[in-house]
């Protein structure tokens, strides 16, 4: 009988410990989750916060180098479509925001990681 006790024990011990971890693991998801809906919210209010202003020709030459370029990075982004030339895409695109090219979003996605991860090592020493 002491044996199938102290097998009891041990599985109850087990137990606790699950117990424990698991609600180790809901805390730090709440908190994570917390953290990124309060980022995400603060992502939303500082694009609504950009001043609706019409892009000109010559800012996209800075950014996307020529025409093609520029018509191609809005095609992929909002799939737009417009006869060839300046005045068409221009009217094509106005009010829409430039689109985030690939490097820019890893930069977001890096940035998220790291405050991510911070707040993962703070709820680790608590």
């Amino acid at each position: 009988m002491s044996r199938f006790r102290k097998l009891i024990e041990e599985l109850e011990d087990l137990q606790q410990q699950d117990i424990k971890n698991s609600a180790k693991v809901f805390s730090i998801t709440a908190t994570l989750s917390t953290r990124l809906q309060e980022l995400l919210t603060s992502v939303e209010n500082s694009n609504k916060s950009l001043p609706e202003s019409k892009i000109t020709k010559e800012e996209l030459i800075k950014r996307y180098g020529n025409y093609n370029n520029a018509y191609a990075a809005y095609q992929k982004a909002y799939g737009i479509k417009c006869k060839k030339g300046w005045k068409y895409f221009l009217k094509a695109i106005e009010g829409l925001l430039p689109p985030i090219s690939l490097e820019e979003r890893v930069d977001k996605l890096e940035e998220t990681v790291k405050v991510l991860v911070k707040i993962l090592i703070e709820n680790e020493t608590k």
